[in-house]
């Protein structure tokens, strides 16, 4: 499930779940190992315990890092590597989860959102959850020891975590989502869910065929259905998450009967195969595919099937290769202290050199670094100024330009895809006659909807006051244009697109302003300076025939088609589609013919190319709107 929902194919888009189910798996069979454990011998061996856990998932994890660097730098380009990696230190001591939470991305810094390492917070969580379920299983075995209770005091303690845990990862998703969804503290609910069938529900407790079945099949129904019907829009973990850890509750429950009956849906090959690979093909699945993403292959059905065989092929190879000969083999019976100080070395080993072998920055930058990086500082001058604040808060801060004198006034109102048109703005409403005013929030879509945002997993509530206040600041500054616009990515289906912007318009149009509608403009689909930078010559020469991108435009076309019909309400506004000019017959190219670079990033146009189609954008302006002709 995680594996389909990872290739962007378009289904499963719940199948991050999959995740949900490892914990409360995993706190099962932990718990019930550490509790054999103590019923035996009363105690548990801390050293052994956690050398058996690095042996079972340190060497792989090693690999997987190891083996990432170096595909990345085989097939990226210097600058991506770089970035891309940027968690290893934390992916390789186990705290990237700690890693992911508190980091700051810099918005135009795409190419951090794709870390190489990003699912190994999951593990992070794990190894976290592993360092203190030992201490609190023996502290309340011991609590219950000395009231002749021990199984009954475990099971209120775990009970108790579980209804603490779920509390707070409630408290936190609608609070700090971050944390709630990346920190163990907000997880170990999941864990303690499973750990509750350990002592609820004994082995012989459960005999009857047809509770079993029962048990089963509506336990894989909730996983399954979960996995079709969620979606990374949800508020999660929250309530949500509550619906496969159930469903996997269910599972486990119907496989602690000791009745064996025939066609048991879990037990086939090919799933008990997988199973087997399961550690390895998450490690290897998610840098396989970023990296294959990162050439400009997602979303693609043929590249992405190719892409899970290549991760089931690698699973496989660390299956056999690496997890069994320590978890099982011929290096399994190394000594538990020696286990933990030579994992110890190695992981010290691999950060410091990693560190100093290309994570600090180079003294003396390449060629193909130094213009990759200028390529990416393309951008219009107000990114310079105060005049977007992104998710900090809501307050309506324009930047003004050439105000003394003018008597006519336009406004750029949008999101960072209508930011990107500025410098037109100053070429075509030219000083003294007109001031320019830029409101722009970036992932701020102009729509009167609201609108779930990944990257602060919530709802973009600044966004809805921001654009609520910006549309009274324009009834006092009574504009003459209004050039609006924003991406035409944003998840709104064909009602919200339509209604939303409709009411949008009312307002502009009420005011008395002629409005401009820019569609939002098709992506690349990869970074478009790293891959011009990967085709550089040793010389320094663009290649303009590489890193083409087609049918970029099947997203972008409907909602062109929804925004003018909202247009056509109206007879003061007009769209503006550029879209042609940024895609030529409709094929998108990270550079023009004329050698200038299109697209900053894998989304946003550069400000050379914006400058340079200036001419153009002028006469499709002058074409709807009279008083523009008869400016200088």
């Amino acid at each position: 499930m995680v594996i389909i929902a990872h290739s962007k194919l378009g289904f499963m888009s719940g199948g991050f779940i999959g995740v949900d189910v490892f914990f409360v798996l995993s706190g099962f069979l932990i718990t019930n190992l550490l509790y054999r454990e103590i019923q035996e011998t009363s105690h548990i061996a801390i050293i052994a315990f956690y050398a058996k856990r690095i042996k079972r998932l340190f060497p792989a994890l090693i690999v997987m890092i190891i083996g990432s660097c170096c595909l990345a730098f085989i097939f990226l380009s210097e600058t991506e590597a770089k970035t891309q990696l940027a968690s290893l230190p934390f992916a390789t001591s186990w705290t990237s989860n700690l890693y992911f939470n508190f980091v700051t991305f810099d918005y135009f810094n795409e190419l951090a959102t794709r870390d190489l390492f990003l699912h190994t917070w999951s593990l992070g969580v794990e190894e976290q959850f592993y360092l203190i379920w030992p201490a609190i299983l023996i502290t309340l075995f011991w609590l219950g020891k000395k009231q002749l209770k021990p199984t009954k005091v475990i099971f209120l303690g775990l009970l108790l975590t579980f209804i603490i845990s779920l509390s707070l990862s409630l408290y936190f998703t609608f609070n700090y989502p971050h944390a709630a969804f990346y920190q163990m503290p907000s997880r170990i609910w999941q864990f303690s869910l499973g750990a509750l069938i350990c002592f609820a529900f004994l082995p012989n407790a459960i005999e009857k065929l047809l509770f079993n079945k029962i048990s089963l099949l509506i336990g894989l129904a909730l996983i399954f259905i979960s996995s079709i019907t969620m979606h990374p829009a949800l508020t999660y973990p929250g309530f949500w998450a509550l619906i496969p850890s159930l469903g996997t509750v269910l599972v486990i429950m119907a496989g602690q009967s000791k009745t064996i009956y025939s066609n048991r849906p879990l037990t086939q090959p090919i799933l008990i195969w997988l199973g087997d690979r399961s550690y390895s093909l998450y490690l290897w699945h998610w840098p396989i595919f970023i990296i294959s993403f990162s050439l400009g292959y997602q979303g693609q059905l043929i590249a992405s099937l190719v892409m899970i065989l290549i991760s089931l092929f690698a699973a496989d190879l660390s299956y056999r290769f690496i997890e069994l000969p320590f978890w099982k083999g011929r290096w399994s019976k190394t000594k538990p202290r020696q286990i933990i100080l030579i994992s110890l070395f190695i992981m010290v080993s691999v950060i410091v050199v990693s560190y100093h072998a290309f994570l600090r920055q180079p003294i003396q930058p390449t060629i193909t670094t130094d213009i990759s990086d200028r390529w990416r500082s393309d951008i219009p001058i107000i990114y310079r100024l105060p005049c977007d604040a992104w998710y900090e808060h809501s307050r309506v801060e324009p930047c003004v330009f050439n105000a003394d004198g003018a008597t006519k006034t336009v406004v750029l109102f949008g999101d960072s895809i209508a930011a990107q048109w500025f410098s037109m703005l100053p070429a075509i409403f030219q000083k003294p006659h007109w001031r320019i005013i830029v409101l722009t929030k970036s992932s701020c879509p102009i729509v009167d909807e609201d609108i779930y945002y990944p990257r602060i997993r919530r709802i973009y509530k600044v966004c809805s006051d921001w654009r609520n206040g910006v549309l009274n600041t324009l009834k006092e500054i009574k504009p003459d244009v209004v050039i609006m616009g924003n991406t035409a990515t944003a998840d709104y289906n064909k009602t919200q697109w339509l209604e939303g912007t409709n009411r949008i318009l009312e307002k502009l149009t009420q005011i008395g302003s002629t409005v401009f509608i820019i569609p939002g403009t098709p992506s690349l689909g990869f970074d478009g300076p790293a891959c011009v930078s990967r085709n550089l010559s040793p010389e320094g020469q663009i290649d303009t025939k590489s890193c083409l991108a087609e049918n970029r435009m099947k997203n972008i076309t409907p909602v062109v088609g929804i925004l003018e019909q909202a247009a056509n309400r109206f007879i003061n506004v007009h769209v503006l589609n550029l879209n042609d000019l940024v895609c030529p017959d409709g094929i998108c190219k990270a550079v023009g013919q004329n050698g200038i670079i299109v697209f900053r990033d894998s989304q946003h146009l550069s400000d050379s190319f914006v400058k340079a189609l200036v001419p153009n954008i002028r006469k499709r302006i002058e074409y709807f709107y009279d008083d523009l002709r008869t400016s200088p």
